[in-house]
């Protein structure tokens, strides 16, 4: 594997245990690799009011509160990577909720891979799908997110490529080049896929398979009916009947307002896939 720089995201030690596993995980298959974290405090907004100095008086309490808490956390974290088997550097940036998204993505650009953990319902959630968006869209680099409770020993074993034949899922099998090169198995799924010329071709996975065999990877095509499903449904089905422990797949193929008001597979597998995702836009 020629990854040699991960970044795991985090915010919280208890919350993010899932992406520093996966990065540790990352880590110890590439072998001589350097691994960071980016510890991100949101602060808060400032408070609307008339008198400008109740303004300034409540901003600074809630701003020392949330840097008291943050800090707390911050040590947390720290004391975890401390009883990792590979050594890591921590880092820590601060922002408006609003701007976290886009100082994670320049971290990011400073790596190979962003390990993150997937929003899980609760408090929170909301901020952690902004700074996994920034990431993808604004990095430059993939985005690797782990779900909630994610316990593997490893990764990239038997890899799902969630293929839909656009620029967005070319772009995450490029950069998935270099897990793939481990899989035992690698299945190209389509969804409801139909034969287009500027699209699938003939033959919907059979070029992409071919493109991947000629690699020396050994790649399969499973054209799937979603049978009412919505696809990311059928795509998280799919991977856990095949046992997959990562999905690749283009996130974002349609516009975030398009996926806000009529929903989408890169926004539904981000709130329920329960495989590693490896995502790019």
């Amino acid at each position: 594997m020629s990854w040699k720089d991960i970044l795991v995201i985090v915010s919280e030690a208890e919350g993010d245990e899932p992406a520093i596993a996966l990065a540790e995980a990352l880590a110890a298959q590439s072998g001589d690799c350097h691994l960071a974290a980016a510890f991100l405090t949101p602060l808060p907004d400032e408070p609307l009011a008339y008198e400008p100095t109740v303004v300034a008086g409540v901003w600074a309490e809630l701003l020392g509160r949330a840097r008291q808490d943050a800090e707390a956390e911050r040590k947390k974290v720290e004391a975890r990577l401390l009883r990792s088997a590979k050594s890591s550097e921590l880092r820590s940036a601060e922002a408006l909720s609003r701007d976290l998204g886009r100082v994670a993505a320049v971290h990011a650009r400073y790596a190979d891979v962003a390990v993150m953990t997937r929003p899980s319902d609760g408090p929170g959630a909301e901020l952690r799908e902004e700074i996994i968006e920034g990431v993808l869209f604004h990095s430059g680099r993939p985005a690797l997110i782990a779900p909630p409770n994610w316990k593997g020993g490893g990764i990239g074993k038997r890899v799902v490529v969630a293929w839909d034949a656009s620029r967005e899922s070319t772009r995450a099998l490029s950069e998935a080049d270099d897990i793939l090169e481990f899989a035992d198995s690698v299945t190209v799924l389509t969804v409801d896929a139909k034969p287009k010329m500027f699209g699938h071709g003939d033959q919907p996975g059979a070029n992409i398979a071919g493109h991947l065999s000629r690699r020396g990877l050994p790649a399969e095509v499973r054209n799937v009916d979603s049978m009412g499903r919505s696809a990311s449904l059928a795509i998280l089905e799919e991977a856990v009947s095949l046992n997959a422990d990562l999905i690749v797949m283009g996130g974002y193929a349609h516009s975030r307002l398009r996926e806000l008001v009529f929903g989408g597979a890169t926004r539904e597998l981000l709130r329920t896939a329960t495989v590693p995702l490896l995502m790019a836009h």
